[in-house]
């Protein structure tokens, strides 16, 4: 079960997966980091400190199951933000069965959210996105839990999949959004 958020995890809320979509080139310009956080690659090292962030936030992905499978992709597509050599962020890319590209794992440690971090990590890994070839749009998967980062996905342009997934309908992805759009309602997001 991927659970992905912006800030803590509401366990409260009904357990929605989703997934939205944007169309490449849609994001124009690269959002910057704040002042004095900064990217850093990926290595083994982080791996630990991620799933600590995780853990904080209440996150519950096999971190090292992804890795072993997606080891390529990891190193590729992923972003670290540090400030002071200490890991506040994380965001990946990974593959799903159908071999398309998603936003996945998102997850700003707490005492740094709401500065712009999670923005600018999206809008870089969607012009990332954008110089990979291909036809695909680029996915986000989403959960009903993670309220905040649906508000942010949409702000940048990020709108519902309504159509066929690899483990829903399109029925089942209309019902499930007419649900989760429910839960913003109530939640005032």
């Amino acid at each position: 079960m991927w659970r992905k958020n912006m800030s803590k995890v509401d366990f409260t809320i009904e357990n929605i997966d989703a997934e939205m979509i944007i169309a490449k080139k849609t994001i124009q310009k690269e959002i910057p980091l704040p002042e004095g956080y900064e990217y850093v690659p990926f290595s083994n090292q982080y791996q630990d400190k991620i799933s600590a962030l995780y853990k904080e936030l209440n996150i519950n992905i096999n971190l090292d199951e992804k890795i072993q499978s997606q080891r390529e992709i990891f190193k590729n597509h992923c972003l670290l933000v540090t400030l002071k050599n200490e890991l506040v962020g994380f965001l990946c890319l990974l593959k799903d069965e159908s071999q398309c590209l998603y936003l996945a794992c998102t997850a700003v440690k707490e005492g740094h959210q709401h500065k712009g971090i999670g923005k600018a990590m999206i809008s870089k890994c969607c012009m990332n996105f954008d110089r990979i070839k291909g036809k695909y749009p680029l996915y986000a998967k989403v959960n009903a839990q993670a309220y905040n980062e649906i508000k942010l996905l949409s702000k940048m342009e990020f709108t519902p999949f309504l159509g066929q997934t690899s483990t829903k309908s399109e029925e089942e992805s209309v019902q499930d959004w007419e649900r989760i759009t429910k839960i913003l309602k109530e939640k005032q997001v």
